[in-house]
């Protein structure tokens, strides 16, 4: 028994009464083929329009993040400039001393050996005696500041943490080199061969030497109340929990540990517990 084919009839009419009715038939699968060619251009347009407001939504969630960070770096950038100027008012004070120690020679050469009585109820005190009094206490003061100011500079992350000067990727939003979607970078990373020394940025105790997730071998070092420093992807690490270290301290080596594309060191400052742009403090004796 033939099979019969399963059609459409489709049906033009005419306003003429004198026309004929024309009819024609076509099968159901050309009649959906072609529905459904003509409801793709409707699916791809819905697609890339909730895809192009998905980007939108990212890139305006990327703007305002880098609008902080901007910020961010705007108020990092002041209190380098801040600390900067102390470091010149040390400089300053170091030639004030020379010539303060120079000066107190002169007047202690020119007091008398013996000092007497001048007679009646008061003894004088000799104009070059009170003249070295304020010397000394002018230098004291000075030594004061210079030594606060230099335990702030010990305690502060400012210097390269690694003899290699080559950074592969700076602080702030990028495109994540593993799944190449927007992601917060919050350290820099410095390119190097595997086992390049790494240093401690400033005096500080190890709170955290050994693997740590996708960060790899990772040391962790708190410098103060105010700064944390945290080297990653190290292939050897040379220090463990609580050790005390000095700024420039070697503590381990340029590795490709964890969730990493190659050798290199992830070095990231944590000033009050939020990641800083590490880059102003390596450099403010370096411009």
């Amino acid at each position: 028994m033939k099979r019969k084919m399963k059609t459409l009839t489709f049906t033009i009419l005419s306003n003429d009464a004198n026309k004929v009715v024309t009819r024609f038939q076509l099968p159901r699968k050309i009649v959906y083929i072609v529905s459904f060619i003509a409801i793709i251009p409707i699916i791809l347009s819905f697609y890339f329009f909730n895809e192009t407001n998905q980007k939108q939504q990212m890139n305006n969630h990327l703007a305002a993040d880098l609008t902080i960070q901007t910020n961010k770096v705007d108020g990092l950038q002041t209190k380098v400039d801040s600390m900067e100027q102390k470091t010149a008012k040390v400089q300053a004070k170091m030639k004030e001393l020379k010539l303060l120690e120079s000066q107190m020679r002169e007047s202690m050469t020119e007091l008398p050996v013996s000092l007497g009585p001048s007679g009646g109820i008061d003894i004088q005190i000799p104009e070059n005696e009170m003249k070295q009094s304020e010397f000394v206490k002018h230098y004291k003061k000075t030594i004061d500041e210079m030594e606060q100011t230099n335990k702030e500079l010990k305690h502060t992350p400012t210097i390269w943490p690694s003899s290699s000067h080559s950074i592969s990727s700076e602080f702030g939003p990028r495109s994540d080199p593993f799944n190449r979607s927007s992601s917060l970078h919050t350290g820099i990373d410095i390119r190097g061969s595997t086992g390049t020394p790494v240093y401690a940025g400033a005096d500080g105790t190890v709170t955290l030497a050994k693997y740590y997730g996708g960060y790899g071998n990772t040391i962790k070092v708190r410098h103060s109340d105010k700064f944390v420093t945290l080297y990653s992807h190290l292939s050897e690490i040379k220090v463990k929990q609580g050790d005390n270290l000095k700024k420039g301290d070697n503590i381990g080596s340029i590795g490709s540990t964890g969730r990493s594309t190659g050798p290199h060191l992830h070095y990231e400052i944590l000033e009050n517990g939020k990641p800083v742009d590490p880059y102003p403090y390596m450099t403010i004796f370096n411009k």
